[in-house]
């Protein structure tokens, strides 16, 4: 039987060999969620495979991913809106719709939404790094992962 609508449809595994996603339909489906709504910010994993995870972020203007460092290299693409990465030593940067950046692993930075955006985050792992990278801990002993 034929789903009579694709919302209808089996929604894939995030570790499928093969994953498409509508990304403006999936940000506009966060910045409607619950989440959004008290937490100023949502997320949905689109794809997770042992060296790779991508992730679909949404945030309210003026909200703040605190200073936090990650144990993987990562990029973000920003898809609607605009946002600011703060680097320590007072650097940042703005990215607008269509921006793209990249950070190397162990870099600790801040997230903030100037206006209300939606990024595409992905996080990479060096090969077989896998078991090795929730061992990464930050000063104050908290686990490195960030996202």
């Amino acid at each position: 039987m034929i789903p009579a609508s694709a919302s209808e449809a089996r929604a894939p595994r995030v570790d499928e060999p093969f994953i498409s996603s509508d990304l403006a339909f999936e940000a506009a489906r966060l910045q409607a969620s619950r989440e959004y709504a008290v937490e100023g910010h949502a997320g949905r994993t689109l794809t997770k495979y042992p060296e790779l995870r991508v992730v679909l972020e949404a945030m309210k203007a003026g909200t703040r991913l605190p200073f936090h460092e990650t144990g993987e290299q990562l990029t973000l693409h920003v898809i609607l809106g605009q946002l600011r990465v703060w680097l320590p030593f007072a650097d940042n940067c703005d990215l607008f719709e269509g921006s793209f950046a990249a950070s190397e692993a162990g870099r600790v930075h801040e997230v903030e939404a100037l206006q209300d955006c939606a990024f595409v985050l992905t996080l990479a792992w060096p090969p077989m790094a896998e078991a090795g990278r929730a061992a990464v801990v930050t000063d104050d002993g908290a686990d490195g992962t960030g996202y």
